[in-house]
This record gives C-alpha cells, structure tokens and sequence, in this order.
C-alpha cells in the first residue's frame, strides 16, 4: 500500500527536559489512538513531514519529537546533557507529558532503529511492538565502513573527506567543526555533509552535483554535523556489541525492513540483529537503499504499519 497524504499535526509543543534542553513535539493522526513514537536518524537529524504519513491517520496517534539539540528543539546543536541515556528518558518524559500510559509502536531508522532497540532493552513492558528500517547499532565496525569501506565504492567523495587527514576521520571533523574558526569549521560542515549526500545516492539514478566550495553553510547545518560527530566520536554512548547483547533479552514483535542495497547501513547487520530478536521478522526490499523516501522502502514501511493496525484491530476486536 502506498504511504498517505499529507498530514500536519493536529498539536505542536516544546517540553522542557531539563535546564538545557526544550524538545520540540507534534501530534498527527486520531487524537486518543493507538500511540506511535517516531524516532528520527542521524543522530543530528530531525523530524519533516513525510515522517507523518507512514501511519493511518484514522487510527494511529502519531508523536515526532526533534531529539537534543536536532530540529526546532532547542538550544541547536547542543552537545552538553546530550547522549543516548539522556534520549531514552526523553521518550519516558514525552509519553508522560503528553498523558500516555498505554504501550506505545516505536518506529524508528537508522540512528532511529539503534534508539528504538536501546528503548525497548530498557522498557520493553511500555512497548506494543518495534518497527525498525536501515539497521543501524552505533558500532565502530559500521561507522568505520561508512567513513572508510565506502571509498570503495565513491573514491572521488573519499578524496575530497579526506581532506588533511590520514587518521581517524570521525575525529578529524570533530576537531574541525567544533573549531573556533568559523571558516574551518564550514568547510568541514560542506565536506563531511556533501560526503553523506554522495553516499544516499549510491545505486540511484540520481546525479549529485558538485558542491560549492565557498557555500556559507546554515547554522542548522552546522548544529546538525556537530551532534552527529558528537554520538560518533563517543560511539553513540554504547559499549562494544551492546545493543546486540541486549536484543536477546528483547521479545517484542519487531519487523525490520532493510534495503537490500543500502550502502549506508549495509543488510548485514539487519540479519545479524534479525538473528538476535526472537520475535522480529526481517523483510529485505531488494532495489531499496538507506533513504526512507526511496518509494519502495516507504511503501513497504507502511505496509508494514497497515498489517500492524490490522493485527490490533483484530487484538481488540474492533
């Protein structure tokens, strides 16, 4: 089934997390249905309207939150109070804000699937069921293949990230967007994000141009490369194999839909996570790459949230 039209939230709201942190909210969907949480990517990305129309808006109550320091929560690009343990408890605080006490679907990709399963380790008797896409688990094994492994693939992109640096990459840019130098720390935003745009379009039919060498970059570019090499220089705040050790423990029905030709998070560790979960199913979309929108990978997704609704219908006997 195809995904649905456009929606926008039917309420918008900012709650305070702590002294630093404002996250910014929005509702979508049937007031009082059945709760979705979405977890955006990244880490540093945000939430955007085509985020809203996985779910059926006659019967899911759909939350997006932007994470900290991501979006239109604020301070931007924050760094300070910002790791993964900090996000899980940003879930619990937004459900009980917003007077959520049933189970709750958490439906997340990439940086969002490692969320979810980080969640669901955690709480899993507040969760229904796990919808996951792009398996990403914040290993230092994955993101030495994104940072490294692909030059096979992209060899002029990996020439131009390389930049000055022969070491450790995910340092190098640390170090640089971080920089007081305000022109150094463009040219690292430009590089490291004209890297990962090259990267989404591995296997498409889409041609990326070169990019602007002295294009100023945006302040919400900026905030976004500095979170996201924030969680990589301190691998996502997990320990080696953490999220893998923990998905055993995990028994909430959980599907995966994994691109079959996703350069970015390659489906090797959609099987090797599948393996782990005793409850999951993996369904493997064989043209489909790392992006969300990719109309296979989005139609499969709510596909899978149109069977899940079926299955609660069924459940409750409605």
């Amino acid at each position: 089934m195809p995904t649905y039209p456009e929606i926008k939230p039917y309420r918008t709201q900012w709650i305070d997390a702590d002294e630093e942190h404002r996250i910014y909210v929005e509702r979508c969907g049937c007031e009082g249905g059945v709760p979705v949480i979405f977890l955006h990517g990244g880490p540093g990305s945000s939430t955007n309207a085509n985020h809203r129309r996985y779910f059926d808006p006659t019967f899911f109550d759909v939350v997006l939150f932007d994470q900290r320091g991501c979006g239109q929560s604020v301070p931007s690009g924050l760094t300070k109070s910002n790791t993964t343990r900090h996000l899980i408890e940003d879930i619990n605080l937004i459900k009980t804000t917003l007077g959520i006490t049933q189970r709750v679907i958490i439906f997340g990709g990439s940086w969002g699937s490692a969320l979810a399963l980080a969640y669901a380790a955690e709480y899993g008797e507040h969760v229904e069921a796990l919808v996951l896409r792009g398996i990403f688990l914040g290993s230092r094994e994955e993101v030495r293949w994104y940072t490294n492994e692909l030059r096979r693939f992209m060899p002029d992109a990996h020439d131009q990230l390389l930049w000055d640096s022969s070491g450790d990459l995910v340092s190098h840019y640390y170090d640089r967007i971080n920089s007081s130098d305000r022109s150094l720390a463009n040219e690292a935003c430009c590089r490291w994000n004209d890297y990962e745009i090259q990267s989404m379009m591995l296997g498409s039919d889409v041609s990326h141009q070169a990019r602007e060498k002295t294009r100023e970059v945006s302040e919400a570019e900026l905030a976004r490369a500095q979170i996201q090499l924030h969680y990589l220089k301190h691998d996502c705040f997990l320990a080696s194999n953490e999220l893998l050790q923990k998905a055993e423990l995990i028994t909430n029905q959980t599907v995966i839909v994994q691109g079959g030709m996703d350069m970015i998070c390659p489906p090797l560790t959609a099987y090797q996570l599948h393996e782990k979960l005793s409850g999951s199913r993996l369904r493997v979309v064989g043209s489909g790459g790392h992006g969300a929108w990719q109309t296979n990978i989005a139609n499969a997704l709510s596909e899978e949230m149109e069977l899940l609704k079926k299955q609660l219908q069924t459940a409750h006997g409605n």
